[in-house]
C-alpha cells in the first residue's frame, strides 16, 4: 500500500514512535505482511520511520545503515536513511530504467522484483520519501546469517563440505544471471548465510537492475567483486574456480556466453586486481574477527556517539563542553567519570561547502573526518586512541562547529628507539600504508608506547589517503639511528598473518554430507 504522508491513513492503536514534526507530503509504501504491526506502533508516515532511533552500523557523510528493534516484531530491521538524494544520483537512477528516484527506492524496486521471481532476497518493510526530499528503505534482517567470509573461516568444514558450498554460491550467482539480475556490489560482505540451513540470500541491491541478457563483462564482473573481496588465506584456488564453473557452467552450455573456461578465468583475475585497488574492498579483505563498530545518534548528525557513550550522554545532548567552547584540545570527563580527550573546531569553508553542493555531497568537517578515521583504524586492528562521539552543526550558510571525543593518547616515545621498538614502528608504519592512511609531519611523533607496545598516538598526523610509502617509509627510517634501521627494514617488510578460524554451527555441514 502506498500513500500521502498523512496522519489519518492508518489508524493508530498505540503510538510508540511519532515523528517530530507532524508535516504534510511525501510518499510511504508499507508491505502488507507488516502494516497491521507498524499501525500499532503509529508508524504512519515517511518522518516516523526516518526518525526511529537504534545503532548506525555503517554509514557515509549523506546516509547510513541503522540496526533498530520494534516492539512486536520477532526480527530485528534495517533501516537505511538518506539524509539527502542529490539530483546527481536520480539522474544515474533514472538512467537505469528506475525513474526520477532515490537509491532507497530503487533498491526497493529491485527486492519486489526478485521476491516476485522466487529469488532469496531480504525482505523489505517500508519505503519512503518525506516532504524535505530524506529517502529510506526498511528491511528486515535475517536472524542469525553470517557473511561469506565469516563461514570460509569455519574450521568445522571440510574440503568436501566447502566445495559443495562453493558449487552452491556458483549456482545461486547463475540463477540470478538467468533471470537478467546483475550487481556490481556482488562481494563477500554481501553475501549471507543462514545458520540453520545454509541458505545463502544476497543482500544490498541499490546499485542493481534487472535487463534481458546480463552481458558476459557483467558476469565476469560480478565474479571478479566477488574474487577481489575474499582475502586468500580464506580459501583454496580450487573452490574460487570451482565458483567460477557452477556459475558460468549454465550459461556457456546455452550458448549465452562463448570462450575458453581459462581464457574467462584470467579475465575474472586481471578485472579483480583492479577493483582490489577500492578502499572498500581492501576494508573486506580484513580480518573477520574485527570488533564490532557501532554509533548511535544521539542528536542527529550533532552528535554521534558509540552505545556506551550515548548511553550516558548529558541532556540536552547539544551542549558545553561539545559545543559553544573556543577551538582547542581539552581533556574532560564524560558524565560517567572516565576521562577523555576533546578535540573542538570551528569551520569557514565557503568554498568546501559549495564543492560538496556541486559534486551531490554532504560536506564533511574535521570533526567527522577525525571520527571516521579511528573508526577507520580500529577496523583495521591498528593499536590507536578509542572513539567515544563526534559531530557536527551547521551555524551558516559557510561555518560549523565540530567536535570530536576519544580516549586518552599514550606516552610518547622520548628515549631513542631500540632494535625491538624500532621494529615495531617499522611495523606500525606498514599497517597505516596498508589501511590506505598517509602521515604527515615527523614520523617518530605520530607513534606512542602504551601497554601492548607501540601505537598511535597523534591522529591529526593521520589522513586516509592514498599514501606515498616510498617517501614515506625513506622520512622514517632517516629518523632512526643508524644501527637500528635493518631493523625497521625487515618490520616494514610485508607478511600475511591470517586470523586463526573459528568454528560455526552452520545447518550445511550436515545437509552436505
Amino acid at each position: 500500500m502506498r500513500h500521502r504522508e498523512d496522519s489519518s491513513a492508518i489508524r493508530t492503536t498505540q503510538a510508540v514512535y511519532r515523528p517530530q514534526n507532524a508535516t504534510s507530503g511525501g510518499w510511504l509504501e508499507i508491505h502488507p505482511s507488516f502494516a497491521a504491526g507498524f499501525a500499532a506502533l503509529g508508524l504512519d508516515s515517511p518522518s516516523g520511520f526516518l526518525d526511529l532511533p537504534g545503532e548506525v552500523v555503517s554509514g557515509h557523510p549523506d546516509r547510513h545503515v541503522v540496526r533498530l528493534h520494534l516492539p512486536g516484531f520477532p526480527a530485528a530491521f534495517y533501516l537505511k536513511r538518506q539524509h539527502t538524494v542529490m539530483r546527481r544520483e536520480k539522474w544515474r537512477n533514472w538512467r537505469a530504467g528506475f525513474g526520477w528516484v532515490s537509491r532507497c527506492e530503487r533498491e526497493a524496486a529491485i527486492l519486489k522484483q526478485l521476491a516476485a521471481a522466487g529469488l532469496p532476497c531480504p525482505r523489505w518493510a517500508a519505503v519512503g520519501v518525506d516532504r524535505r526530499g530524506r529517502a529510506f528503505l526498511l528491511v528486515e534482517e535475517l536472524a542469525g546469517a553470517v557473511d561469506l567470509r565469516q563461514v570460509l573461516n569455519d574450521t568445522g568444514l571440510s574440503a568436501t563440505d566447502r566445495l559443495s558450498f562453493a558449487e552452491q554460491l556458483g549456482r545461486l550467482i547463475a540463477m540470478f544471471h538467468t533471470l537478467g539480475f546483475t550487481t556490481p556490489e556482488l562481494t563477500a560482505k554481501h553475501v549471507l548465510v543462514s545458520p540453520r540451513d545454509g541458505e545463502i540470500v544476497l543482500i544490498d541491491w541499490q546499485s542493481a537492475r534487472r535487463v534481458p541478457a546480463v552481458s558476459l563483462h557483467d558476469r565476469l564482473r560480478s565474479l571478479a567483486a566477488l574474487h577481489a573481496s575474499v582475502a586468500e588465506p580464506l580459501t583454496t584456488p580450487r573452490e574460487r574456480l570451482r565458483v567460477f564453473w557452477t556459475a558460468l557452467r549454465s550459461s556457456r552450455q546455452a550458448g549465452l556466453i562463448s570462450g575458453r573456461f581459462s581464457d574467462l578465468v584470467r579475465q575474472v583475475v586481471a578485472e579483480a586486481a583492479h577493483i582490489a585497488e577500492r578502499r572498500s574492498i581492501r576494508d573486506q579483505r580484513q580480518s573477520t574477527t574485527a570488533v564490532v563498530q557501532r554509533l548511535v545518534w544521539v542528536a542527529g548528525e550533532a552528535v554521534c556517539a558509540v552505545p556506551d557513550v550515548a548511553a550516558v550522554w548529558p541532556n540536552p545532548a547539544i551542549a558545553a563542553p561539545y559545543y559553544g567552547g573556543e577551538p582547542g584540545m581539552f581533556t574532560i570527563q564524560l558524565p560517567d567519570g572516565r576521562e577523555a580527550v576533546l578535540i573542538r573546531g570551528r569551520s569557514f569553508a565557503p568554498v568546501g561547502r559549495f564543492i560538496a553542493w556541486v559534486r551531490g555531497r554532504s560536506w564533511r568537517s574535521p570533526g567527522v573526518t577525525l571520527g571516521r578515521l579511528l573508526f577507520h583504524l580500529e577496523r583495521y586492528g591498528i593499536p590507536a586512541p578509542r572513539l567515544y562521539a563526534f559531530g557536527q552543526r551547521f551555524t551558516g550558510p559557510t561555518t560549523a562547529e565540530w567536535f570530536t571525543v576519544h580516549t586518552p593518547t599514550t606516552s610518547p616515545i622520548t628515549a631513542p628507539p631500540d632494535f625491538a621498538i624500532a621494529e615495531q614502528l617499522a611495523r606500525r608504519l606498514r599497517q597505516l600504508h596498508d589501511a590506505g592512511c598517509s602521515v604527515e609531519g615527523n614520523p617518530l611523533a605520530i607513534f606512542g608506547l602504551g601497554d601492548g607496545g607501540v601505537c598511535i598516538r597523534d591522529v591529526l598526523a593521520i589522513q586516509i589517503a592514498k599514501p606515498d610509502a616510498d617517501r614515506e617509509l625513506r622520512c622514517f627510517l632517516a629518523a632512526l639511528s643508524p644501527w637500528v634501521r635493518k631493523a625497521a627494514k625487515e618490520g616494514y617488510q610485508p607478511g600475511r598473518h591470517p586470523a586463526p578460524r573459528a568454528h560455526l554451527d552452520l545447518g550445511m555441514r550436515t545437509a552436505s554430507r
